[in-house]
């Protein structure tokens, strides 16, 4: 697998994250991988890639992530209703009360909406991993 560096992405700013979201795959970096990769395998499978920026090939990982929990609230969560009739969510409200301890998630029903556990970001942290986390 390939993947090229959108506008934006530069060698030094690729240096500087171990994480990159794109719409296909969530990217990690060589480091990321080496240092807790193996404590995640339970939750995700990783896969060996290419990373292109400015015409520089980098090591990278795909992940998927395995452990699928139901983490959208969805009471919380509001939605619109389409012209057919259908209802789709317009802004999700993840869950708060999930008692499983856990690194990373995918929601159950949804094939794109994840969170990572406190403990994820913890041990991140601990390991000078670059990753800007987003509180939702």
């Amino acid at each position: 697998m390939e993947f090229v560096a959108g506008t934006g992405y530069t060698l030094e700013n690729i240096e500087k994250t171990d994480y990159i979201f794109c719409p296909s795959a969530l990217l990690f970096s060589k480091r990321f991988v080496e240092k807790i990769g193996n404590l995640l395998r339970e939750e995700m499978k990783f896969f060996s890639c290419r990373l292109v920026c400015q015409d520089v090939s980098l090591e990278w990982y795909a992940a998927k992530i395995i452990l699928r929990i139901p983490i959208i609230d969805k009471e919380a969560s509001t939605y619109r209703t389409l012209s057919d009739g259908e209802r789709v969510v317009k802004f999700i409200k993840f869950r708060r009360d999930i008692e499983e301890e856990f690194f990373i998630a995918k929601d159950k029903e949804s094939t794109t909406d994840f969170v990572v556990s406190e403990l994820f970001v913890d041990i991140c942290k601990k390991n000078g991993l670059l990753i800007d986390f987003k509180e939702v």
